[in-house]
């Protein structure tokens, strides 16, 4: 496969670029443990994921609302209980979270600096604003980009919106990231381009089911640098 008429190519940030997930993976764990004397720790989580989707439409991405979530979830579980040390713990997990340094992945910067002198770049994630934007000028790679977007939301919409306001065909362009319900499903749904980059872990409000997947014209990779072959020539 070669994407001949690709002008403009765009990467999703968190766990395409750099590491994100793992973190949020290893402060669910910690606070799990810090509620075992309640609850067991499979319990937590599952009542931590249920809150974290009901607090989304509200709250939006991100640590800090990440950290709202976990305050509730542990209060549902042990109403009334909840020690001010407890609190202060996930607190500080939030804290601790928001000052990781950026941990970028293999092969990301060769591939942009292979790729910037023909293609538009663009940068095109979701999330808190001010979370982001730490963790794009710690990454150091924003004069790669020609146009950086963070939205609360990926959808069809959003992508319409940015392919107008940029003049791009939507068969000029190719998204590339980690969530096929965030970079696949709505950008192939306005006809453009897709390249799934599976992360070693998923966050299960990004996972879709097959049904959604049947039909979808995707090209699926191990790593980022098996993007080259399909957008340089021989």
């Amino acid at each position: 496969m070669f994407y001949g008429t690709i002008k403009a190519v765009a990467f999703d940030a968190d766990d395409t670029l750099w590491v994100n997930e793992t973190y949020f993976g290893e402060a669910k764990s910690a606070a799990a443990r810090l509620f075992s004397s309640y609850v067991p720790e499979d319990k937590f989580l599952e009542m931590l994921e249920q809150t974290q989707t009901c607090n989304i439409p509200a709250f939006g991405y991100g640590v800090k609302s990440f950290v709202l979530s976990m305050i509730e979830a542990a209060n549902k579980i042990v109403p009334g209980k909840i020690k001010s040390s407890e609190l202060d713990s996930l607190i500080a997990l939030g804290r601790d979270m928001l000052t990781k340094p950026v941990e970028l992945i293999a092969g990301v910067k060769d591939v942009l600096h292979v790729l910037e002198p023909d293609y538009r770049l663009f940068m095109i994630t979701k999330g808190d604003f001010a979370e982001q934007k730490r963790k794009i000028v710690l990454s150091g790679m924003s004069d790669f980009f020609e146009h950086i977007e963070i939205l609360p939301e990926k959808d069809e919409a959003a992508y319409e919106r940015i392919l107008s306001e940029h003049d791009i065909n939507p068969n000029e362009f190719l998204m590339v990231g980690n969530s096929v319900k965030s970079d696949v499903l709505p950008v192939v749904c306005i006809g453009a381009s897709a390249a799934h980059i599976p992360f070693h872990t998923t966050w299960v409000h990004e996972v879709v089911c097959e049904d959604d997947m049947r039909g979808r014209d995707y090209v699926e990779l191990n790593n980022i640098s098996e993007l080259l072959p399909l957008l340089t020539r021989p």
